[in-house]
């Protein structure tokens, strides 16, 4: 593989990393571990535990890691899992199959809330435009989008405006459907995938800070 960055922005033994599947609707990403590093393009990490609960990947599945470097940012790369093993602990032994890029945090980072969202919608009835108006719940959130769980089932590309309170202030923002996805929740149906497409600058800055803010306190605390 071809090296693209210094060896200080590589992985290393230790690192916390995040693991998302690649090609599949769920966004689901998992918190996992760099245990061993075979040489600059295979690496053993610990396999995804969610409560309690083996999140299973299978080998030739594709993955998408990221990782923090501290004073460098975020960096990303894609790899295959090329073999899975159970003994002991939960392990998988993975191939880089990309370059390794530095993401923009500003938007990327998603932050895991759970924040009462407002949603408002247009639904066309017998060419009458009507307003359905929902509470939801935020599951995560960006600078660029939203992951939230609701009960009216939407389809990709609908228009939907948001309203939700990021620390002081209340932001309103329009967005486009991009992913809706049954789930099985006692009080919702859907969890949907929103990004933002219109949003005022400083409602932006206001979300974007609220998000380091409380990246930092996580990751004071380790769990980040």
């Amino acid at each position: 593989m071809h090296k693209n960055k210094t060896l200080s922005e590589y992985p290393v033994i230790g690192d916390k990393i995040e693991i998302k599947r690649v090609n599949i609707e769920a966004d689901d990403k998992y918190a996992s571990q760099v245990l061993d590093i075979i040489d600059d393009d295979i690496y053993i990490i610990s396999g995804p535990i969610q409560k309690s609960t083996l999140i299973p990947l299978h080998v030739g599945n594709l993955i998408e890691i990221s990782y923090f470097r501290e004073d460098k940012g975020r960096f990303v790369f894609k790899a295959k899992i090329i073999e899975r093993e159970y003994k002991d602990v939960y392990k998988l032994k993975i191939e880089r199959i990309s370059c390794i890029t530095k993401i923009q945090e500003r938007n990327y980072y998603r932050l895991s809330v759970k924040l009462d969202v407002q949603k408002v919608y247009s639904l066309k009835i017998r060419d009458e435009e009507k307003e359905v108006i929902e509470n939801c719940t935020a599951k995560d959130i960006s600078g660029s989008g939203i992951r939230m769980f609701c009960n009216l089932k939407h389809s990709i590309g609908d228009l939907v405006k948001l309203q939700m309170p990021i620390g002081d202030f209340n932001i309103t923002a329009l967005g486009t459907v991009v992913r809706v996805q049954e789930i099985e929740n006692g009080n919702f149906k859907f969890s949907l995938g929103v990004k933002f497409t219109d949003i005022k600058d400083e409602d932006r800055e206001r979300l974007i800070k609220y998000i380091f803010e409380q990246q930092r306190k996580l990751r004071k605390k380790g769990l980040i």
